[in-house]
């Protein structure tokens, strides 16, 4: 489901001017990338260590013990670091940490590494968690037999008209409304109804285009997320627009909490003689006079739409897999979301496949054609507000009992397209055809630890795409392979600016760490902080990532530390 937080107006899309001015953290040519002579060793606290030497744009995680003291080699050189605590066992809370030159008078501590306090939960998504947390009450597997066919077999026709049973409320005790809808669209992918009570919402040439748009994007989620099932038999999805979705939420409600744009009910997968036995989708209608709930123009719905349709149907996809097909338990909310989120993306991929610049551009000058704004553009506002304050959202989880932030969604659909990138087209396809969840699903899909991915991830996040410096210049995993964050978040603070939460071109940028003034903090389990540290003339560097206490974080903490050399 996506909620709107406004009145649903279309978002611009931007384009990008680059700019003369380099940007703060740039990996410059200069004096200082003359290979380094450090000593081999130094102290950290009252015992010696080994000095590790990074070549400019090298990079490394220290892991285990070894980030409790560790020392980076001096002489100028430049580093930023990303700490993180990664353990699979930590619960979603604030850990205290501090960072910075070894302390000399640590307090005593019996519980480094565990949670000392617990931030506020965020507001939750309440709209669409309530879809979730109903999808997770409902029996695994089917409460009626599967119907069995094969796969040359004629799909069912489809009738001209026919009722559909669509939830009334969003309330524990809501039941089902009847509705009768006409087939306005029959394509190879999707069957698009019409409830009856809307038939003037939409004339036929705009819902034959809106199906031929739908039809199209069908075939780039299922490369990317595995066939949908076919309970009903009749090898399509449908889409059913009915004024019942506008009305789940009242109009003097929609300012506040949002309003529902569509979505899918897992009840029509299980066999619930309740529901409808089918692959469906449910959208919301054009009522420019506020008839239904609040207002909406045609042109707004015709916009989000085919983005809520991609975001459902990677929904629908897993819990088929899931749920009906293997009887296992619906995928963990954040990686549900962050899937569904990614299958955006893809519906902008298909457009910039299809227009390559300059074309199907307002402007010659803009990085998305016009028609992948919609897919792209609410992932790289809200994705930039992840980076913003990533100590502050997880890349593994959310608040017990909320849906996730939008801001903590599009963290993981960014943390998704770079491993993608690495991991290959079939990555996404593994974590949706599968019974895992979760952090085990993405360790199972990547064949290697959250905690290593995590690493440099937080690493490529802010190596890459740096100005003034080659892409290649850059190991591959330390980098993305299909986008230029830089470039992407510079033209969203051009087009949208500090209005929208953009208040610089990028949002990173590193804290600046003092040897003689350790840093504290507090952060989420596989979230990050960025710190740049120089090393003025010391010949070497002395670290220690410590509980807040001063205190080594216990082994299940999974502390470690990202570190690339910039200078």
């Amino acid at each position: 489901m996506r909620v709107a937080m406004s009145s649903g107006s279309k978002m611009p899309t931007f384009s990008v001017r680059l700019l003369a001015a380099l940007l703060a953290l740039q990996l410059v040519a200069c004096g200082g990338d003359s290979p380094l002579q450090p000593p081999a060793e130094t102290l950290c606290g009252d015992r010696q260590i080994p000095v590790r030497s990074l070549a400019v744009g090298e990079a490394t995680v220290i892991t285990g013990s070894e980030a409790a003291c560790f020392a980076l080699a001096g002489a100028g050189a430049e580093y930023v670091l990303a700490p993180q605590v990664t353990g699979s066992s930590l619960v979603w809370a604030g850990y205290g940490f501090r960072l910075g030159a070894p302390s000399t008078t640590a307090a005593a501590s019996s519980n480094a590494g565990e949670a000392r306090f617990s931030w506020p939960s965020q507001q939750a998504e309440t709209l669409h968690g309530y879809f979730r947390r109903r999808e997770a009450a409902l029996p695994r597997g089917r409460q009626r037999p599967l119907q069995v066919r094969e796969q040359s077999a004629v799909a069912q026709s489809a009738p001209a008209e026919r009722d559909f049973k669509v939830l009334g409320g969003l309330g524990s005790a809501s039941g089902f409304v009847t509705v009768r809808a006409s087939l306005r669209h029959s394509g190879s992918e999707v069957l698009v109804y019409v409830d009856t009570a809307a038939a003037l919402s939409f004339d036929a040439a705009t819902l034959s285009g809106l199906g031929a748009r739908l039809d199209a994007l069908t075939a780039p989620m299922r490369n990317a997320f595995g066939d949908p099932t076919d309970v009903d038999a009749n090898q399509r999805v449908i889409f059913l627009l009915t004024p019942v979705v506008n009305s789940l939420v009242a109009a003097s409600s929609c300012s506040v909490s949002g309003f529902v744009r569509g979505f899918f009910l897992g009840d029509d997968l299980t066999g619930d003689p309740e529901a409808n036995d089918g692959e469906i989708f449910y959208g919301y209608v054009p009522d420019p006079t506020g008839r239904w709930s609040c207002a909406h123009t045609a042109t707004n719905v015709l916009a989000d739409l085919p983005p809520t349709y991609v975001h459902e149907l990677q929904h629908l996809i897993s819990f088929g897999a899931r749920v009906v097909t293997r009887a296992a338990p619906s995928e963990e909310i954040w990686l549900n979301e962050g899937l569904s989120h990614f299958a955006e993306e893809l519906g902008s991929i298909y457009y910039e496949s299809r227009f390559p610049a300059p074309s199907g551009r307002t402007q010659p000058t803009q990085i998305f054609p016009d028609s992948a704004g919609p897919y792209i553009t609410p992932n790289v506002l809200s994705s930039y507000r992840f980076l913003l304050s990533s100590s502050f959202y997880s890349l593994a989880g959310c608040a017990p009992g909320s849906f996730c932030s939008i801001p903590e969604r599009s963290g993981v659909w960014l943390f998704l397209r770079w491993i993608s990138d690495h991991k290959g087209p079939g990555f996404t396809r593994q974590l949706v055809q599968s019974s895992r969840g979760g952090r085990s699903n993405i360790e199972f899909a990547a064949g290697e630890p959250l905690s290593a991915l995590v690493g440099d991830f937080a690493i490529a996040v802010v190596a890459d795409s740096i100005v003034g410096r080659p892409r290649a210049a850059l190991p591959s995993r330390h980098r993305f392979a299909s986008r230029n964050l830089r470039q992407i978040y510079r033209a969203a603070f051009e087009t949208f600016g500090l209005a929208s939460g953009i208040g610089r071109p990028y949002p990173i940028e590193p804290l600046v760490l003092a040897l003689d003034a350790p840093r504290f903090g507090t952060m989420r389990p596989a979230s990050f902080i960025h710190y740049r540290l120089s090393t003025g003339g010391l010949e070497a560097a002395a670290l220690a990532f410590t509980s807040d206490t001063g205190q080594p974080f216990v082994a299940a903490a999974g502390a470690q530390v990202s570190v690339v050399r910039i200078r």
